[in-house]
């Protein structure tokens, strides 16, 4: 219990609003905060830095008290602060954005902002009353009392939340279904949320894990205006570039120990990745040159629909050669995700063909697919990645369960599965399993979780692997090795089809670039042949680029490539 490790003392007032002394908290097998240190002082956005699983996250609960700490002390504004559940750091003044809102999608913005605090009903206000008999009423008790548990009275706090977002630049509809909302929005409303409640302190973790590069900059933007007026910001995050370009301090956390906490202008990216990993970082992979064989993706005019029935995919061609790695620029919501999953086997084409070495697919159930060497790295880890509620073991070989190396048609050999899960997790380094029969995928941190997905595709070598957002949000040590491991089956002859919004990410990766803008093609290139500026530009539909013809003979890559400079496309 807390009462058992806080220590009375006096208020001390410093120009440190939070101190978190020590903070020790431990899950079975598991140490995720081993006497933690944390100090934000006022005013300021300090950055909390650490590989996926360094303790991050579980520090923050333990502040938000969705989570009691074995040991430790918090002081907050000056006085010891205890913490039995999250509603008591509501009331000290401290808010939390979770990385995985928590929002109704069936009600409004408004309605959504002021659940857990009631506004009395119209009606009912003191203001609205007058002198007459419903005023002594309201006095008495009894109608207000009724009123307030049955109406949110959502006048006063519309008005509000609309000031709100004028003030910090939202460009929200307070009235608007939360289901109508883009992921950026969604997270400005939680911010809102906070904001309602006038909190000193706001916690953000991993904030940009779901946002474009523009949303990310205009959170950034938000957060500077925060400070601006007075309030305290805890960025949770793993992205490097992201601590230099908004914190002004940052404590960086390692396998749950805190590493230290330093000024952000007196260190640089490798040192930040030196103390994340304890280790040099690698930022740039070299690429050695390989030699492509015949195709293993042949998509041609291919269109598709989204789960609303919009279209998003226009008539596009796409092939994929054995060795090489072809990468898909474009802003999020162009068409990345419908194409991923088509090509993958996941979505039914509406229009078009696709052809997996020589294979016509375009119809096939998704089996068929796998069966043919297709493997899948989908956008949503957690939705379409993995199967949370069961174990590390059933995740790592629910594509290849029926392989006979792990039991006949009948009986299914658990000794091989769980021998092969425990390679998988050795081989891929994934952390947080202590029992791959026992440990559940869902229990597993993103970057994680990323590696067992990944891990689980490349161990079935496939003709074709379709990689949509392989490394957002995990760190940069997971990051570097994501992407070597991308490169080592590209030389092993896998054709990869590379999805990110990463401009950095696919020029270092791709033997070839395509841009995708509102579902079509609009231009194909190389890395060597362009650059990132003239890349962004398409990706936001500001260019004219032309989009080579496809040549005849599509039989052979090399020469193809060779003659058009790497332009041409099946």
């Amino acid at each position: 219990m807390w009462m058992s490790y806080i220590q009375p003392s006096v208020t001390v007032m410093t120009d440190d609003l939070l101190r978190m002394e020590s903070i020790v908290k431990t899950f079975p097998g598991v140490i995720a905060n081993d006497h933690v240190d944390l100090t934000v002082r006022r005013g300021e956005i300090h950055g909390l830095l650490g590989e996926n699983g360094a303790g991050k996250s579980t520090l923050m609960k333990v502040l938000y008290g969705l989570y009691a700490p074995d040991e430790g002390t918090i002081r907050f504004d000056g006085e010891p602060l205890r913490l039995d559940r999250p509603q008591d750091a509501i009331d000290a003044g401290i808010g939390m954005v979770h990385q995985h809102f928590k929002l109704i999608p069936r009600l409004s913005v408004t309605e959504n902002i002021v659940l857990g605090s009631r506004e009395p009903a119209a009606p009912f206000r003191q203001e609205n009353l007058g002198d007459g008999p419903l005023a002594t009423l309201r006095s008495s008790g009894p109608v207000q009392a009724v009123a307030s548990r049955f109406s949110l009275g959502l006048d006063r706090p519309k008005r509000r939340i609309s000031d709100l977002a004028d003030q910090y630049g939202f460009d929200i509809d307070v009235s608007a279904p939360v289901r109508e909302l883009d992921v950026g929005q969604r997270q400005r409303v939680e911010i809102l949320k906070a904001l309602y409640r006038d909190v000193d302190l706001l916690i953000l973790d991993e904030p940009t894990a779901v946002l474009t590069p523009v949303e990310a900059e205009r959170l950034f933007e938000t957060l500077e205006r925060l400070v601006d007026d007075g309030l305290s910001v805890i960025l949770i995050t793993h992205k490097l570039k992201e601590v230099k370009s908004v914190t002004d301090r940052v404590t960086v956390l390692r396998e749950g120990e805190d590493i230290g906490t330093v000024e952000t202008a007196t260190v640089d990216r490798s040192e930040l990745a030196r103390m994340m990993v304890g280790r040099d970082v690698l930022f740039e992979i070299d690429k050695p040159d390989t030699t492509v064989g015949e195709p293993v993706l042949e998509a041609t005019g291919v269109s598709a629909i989204d789960d609303r029935g919009v279209d998003k995919l226009s008539s596009v061609d796409v092939r994929v050669d054995a060795g090489e790695i072809v990468g898909i620029a474009g802003v999020s919501g162009n068409g990345q995700k419908q194409l991923a999953e088509t090509v993958a086997g996941v979505r039914d084409p509406t229009a078009g063909t696709i052809e997996i070495s020589g294979q016509e697919l375009a119809d096939a159930p998704p089996e068929e697919f796998v069966a043919q060497g297709v493997s899948f790295v989908p956008e949503d880890r957690h939705e379409h990645g993995c199967a949370g509620d069961l174990s590390v073991m059933h995740n790592a070989v629910m594509k290849d369960f029926r392989d006979e190396q792990f039991g006949d048609s009948v009986l299914f050999d658990y000794g091989s599965v769980g021998d092969f899960a425990s390679e998988l997790v050795d081989d891929f380094d994934v952390r947080g399993v202590s029992d791959v029969t026992a440990n559940c995928a869902k229990d597993l941190s993103g970057g994680n979780l990323q590696k067992l997905i990944l891990a689980r595709e490349l161990a079935r070598d496939p003709e074709l692997l379709v990689a949509n957002q392989p490394t957002r949000g995990i760190d940069v040590g997971a990051i570097e090795f994501v992407r070597e491991r991308l490169l080592e089956q590209r030389n092993r002859g896998t054709g990869v089809l590379l999805f990110s919004e990463d401009l950095d990410e696919l020029f270092d990766l791709s033997d070839r670039l395509l841009v995708i803008y509102e579902g079509e093609i609009v231009l194909r290139t190389t890395p060597e042949e362009t650059t990132r500026e003239q890349v962004s530009v398409e990706m936001n539909g500001g260019g004219d680029a032309q989009v080579a013809v496809a040549d005849a003979d599509p039989a052979d890559a090399a020469t193809r490539r060779a003659a058009d400079g790497g332009r041409s496309e099946q």
